[in-house]
């Protein structure tokens, strides 16, 4: 029997320990409801309301032995209540969700506090030294809360959270050239106050460098500074556009400038098909075409550009003791290995 007895009271002992103090289990839940109490203050009971049933649930509620009270001030999500908002008071709190019918759909009767929800820290103020912080701020007025401040740097995927019972946190290994970003909150313990109570919304973001406000950090601070490649790629590229629109414009400026020269195999057949461009065996092989078979006359130009008379025409085929060779249009007298243009 004694050891029935220990075996029971071993099952039954831890959870006992784990329900928060004055819980009493009630039966009958048919629907979720959420409840907060904002900082001992006001109670908020919220619920979401059916409205195939057509039917508005009604909230009573009670501290201590008072008579049940009605709620004071419902509020409404689609035509249909759908909360309440009353105030705190003292003792233990009994809550009871009914339907259009009567029946009781919900019902809980613990402490207001079991339900808290602090409101966030005000009046925050930072204290730097040369590799820290302290943040400080006003205590609530009740005990039981720590204070949590996070803070991280550009380099931080994730925030890094220091805690203290009182609100006078300090946070080291700092770098003052380097922008911080912090927040703060108060949480309640969840021996002091059981496993539903919540922390309080995080402040705003404040963005810090060294001992001073840091309006450069409001840029972001998700990712690392920029790397240079993606500037230094943008800037090859317009580099590379400049000088390619320069380029087509030095050459619409050449082609102005400078017309096309004509291309000399027109004039001289033969002198870059069948002699590669060399002149001398182009003017030989022209000149042994031409004593083949002589052209008629043509009227010619002295050098240094005197015209010749008419009575000094030579022979066909002779010039000054050289040969006349006439070819594309113009005429070119031989003396010895030599050649000139008449």
């Amino acid at each position: 029997m004694r050891a029935a007895a220990w075996l029971v009271a071993l099952i039954i002992l831890p959870r006992i320990l784990a329900l928060p103090a004055a819980q009493e289990q009630s039966s009958g839940d048919v629907i979720p409801v959420s409840i907060v109490c904002h900082d001992l203050e006001t109670l908020q009971v919220t619920w979401h309301p059916d409205p195939l049933t057509g039917q508005n649930l009604s909230l009573d509620f009670r501290y201590g032995d008072h008579a049940l009270r009605s709620c004071p001030r419902y509020f409404l999500l689609g035509g249909f209540t759908s909360g309440c908002i009353f105030p705190v008071g003292t003792g233990l709190l009994e809550v009871t969700l009914r339907n259009g019918s009567g029946a009781t759909v919900f019902s809980r009767r613990r402490r207001a506090s079991a339900w808290l929800k602090p409101r966030p820290p005000w009046n925050v103020t930072f204290l730097w030294t040369p590799e820290a912080v302290t943040v400080s701020c006003p205590a609530h007025s009740y005990p039981g809360l720590d204070y949590e401040v996070q803070h991280r740097d550009p380099f931080d995927e994730d925030w890094q959270m220091t805690s203290e019972p009182q609100c006078n946190v300090t946070v080291g290994g700092l770098d003052p050239g380097r922008c911080y970003d912090f927040r703060v909150r108060a949480a309640p313990r969840g021996l002091h106050y059981g496993l539903e109570a919540q922390p309080s919304d995080w402040t705003s973001v404040t963005h810090w460098r060294g001992a001073a406000p840091a309006a450069s950090c409001d840029t972001g601070h998700d990712s690392p500074p920029s790397s240079p490649l993606p500037l230094a790629c943008g800037l090859a590229t317009l580099l590379t556009l400049a000088l390619l629109l320069a380029m087509l414009w030095l050459r619409r400026v050449k082609d102005a400038l400078l017309p096309c020269v004509p291309d000399p195999s027109g004039s001289f057949p033969g002198l870059f098909e069948k002699h590669h461009g060399n002149f001398q065996a182009w003017i030989s092989d022209s000149q042994s075409a031409a004593l083949a078979k002589p052209e008629e006359d043509h009227d010619v130009i002295l050098p240094r550009g005197k015209w010749a008379e008419p009575e000094d025409h030579p022979a066909p085929g002779e010039w000054g003791g050289g040969a006349l060779v006439s070819v594309g249009g113009a005429t070119f007298r031989l003396d010895g290995s030599g050649y000139m243009t008449l």
